[in-house]
């Protein structure tokens, strides 16, 4: 059986057994593992006495958690529908006093009620939203639009901030595939987890972190937490990313508490549904168009694209329309405006000349696929507020 324990993190991060204690931690602060806290913790519960940087270091990562933990109390205290993923979730899983770092605090809203309740709560507390995006609904979801709200707030000494993800759909990390809600009532909550992390696998590849959670995870999941593990894999087509985290696993010598029949063909099929849609989505002259958008306002260009880009987001945003977009799977983003209002109860559209505007609890935004032009934003009357 798998344990969070020293040996485990020096097997996960392939360090010979006389590796000195500075170069395995060196190796697990790498963006590839995400391990630092967890292995110092590890050694502070030993018995084993830190330098004074690695007990600061332990330190800070210790007040990280506690404070996402204080506000992820201060959030459930007042506001029911919300659900916690990843971070907080598996750390629940680890030893007692042994530390599963977190850098963000990701929280599942039911409905745009939630959604709301808890902006309104972490902006009345500090927090300021730095990001503000409308995801596409799939038909079933009761929800629509999808919605993502990421705020932040300083954490002094130079640190990365501290960083607050909402969203009202469990399995969402990449903004070029659907957002993903799962039927209603979510029966597992770790099953969610389980979903998000490997999901995580759009976004980036799997870290040696990621292994160890899946492992803790998949032996805590129950007869119908595996049921809806696997519904879940199914409905946001992440069989792929499933078997390639199993494989890790294995490659590992660990063998999962879960093993689900048949994962290789449906990885094989979702593979073959992939390239399909891939084809229509290039085909469509509006996703085509906001493709390219997007990868204007998110890539660092210059010269003739960036007029390329401008006249691709011209055509979208002025002729194709911003509702269009919507409608047509295409995720779109806020840029905040002046007037901050403080009576919309919700998320309200309303188009203004040639554009799409948002009036919410939290202010009034522009909305878009790409980059904005000034005269876009003087025509809705504002400017943009410095995010």
């Amino acid at each position: 059986m798998t344990e969070v324990a020293i040996g485990t993190v020096r097997h996960l991060l392939a360090a010979p057994d006389d590796a000195p204690h500075a170069a395995v931690l060196a190796t697990a602060r790498g963006a590839g593992h995400k391990l630092a806290g967890t292995l110092l913790s590890l050694r502070a519960a030993g018995g084993e006495r830190l330098t004074g940087a690695e007990a600061a270091e332990l330190a800070a990562a210790r007040e990280r958690v506690e404070r996402y933990a204080t506000v992820w109390s201060g959030l459930t205290a007042r506001i029911p529908g919300l659900l916690v993923v990843k971070g907080m979730a598996i750390g629940a899983f680890y030893p007692p006093g042994v530390l599963r770092s977190a850098g963000d605090l990701d929280v599942v809203c039911s409905d745009h009620e939630a959604f709301w309740a808890a902006a309104l709560q972490l902006a009345g507390t500090g927090w300021e939203m730095v990001a503000f995006t409308l995801l596409p609904a799939r038909r079933d979801d009761h929800v629509s639009p999808h919605l993502f709200a990421e705020f932040r707030t300083d954490a002094g000494d130079g640190a990365e901030p501290y960083v607050v993800g909402l969203v009202t759909a469990e399995v969402f990390t990449d903004l070029r595939r659907p957002a993903c809600r799962l039927p209603r009532p979510v029966h597992s909550p770790l099953a969610v987890t389980t979903l998000a992390l490997v999901a995580e696998r759009w976004e980036r590849e799997f870290r040696s972190r990621d292994l160890l959670d899946l492992t803790l995870l998949l032996r805590e999941l129950d007869a119908a937490g595996v049921a809806e593990l696997r519904a879940g894999l199914a409905l946001a087509g992440l069989w792929p990313e499933w078997c390639e985290a199993m494989d890790r696993v294995g490659r590992l010598g660990w063998r999962p508490a879960v093993v689900l029949p048949d994962a290789r063909r449906a990885a094989a099929r979702e593979r073959v549904l992939r390239a399909g849609r891939a084809v229509r989505r290039w085909c469509s002259p509006v996703r085509l168009l906001a493709g390219l958008a997007r990868a204007g306002a998110e890539d660092d260009v210059s010269g003739w694209r960036t007029a390329f880009y401008d006249a691709a987001s011209d055509l979208l945003h002025l002729r194709v329309g911003t509702r269009r977009l919507l409608a047509a799977g295409v995720p779109l983003f806020a840029v905040p405006l002046d007037e901050r209002p403080d009576t919309t109860p919700g998320l309200d559209l309303v188009t203004v000349g040639r554009h799409l505007v948002a009036r919410t609890p939290l202010g009034v935004f522009l909305i878009a696929a790409g980059a904005v032009r000034q005269e876009w934003l003087d025509e809705v009357g504002g400017d943009p507020v410095e995010a």
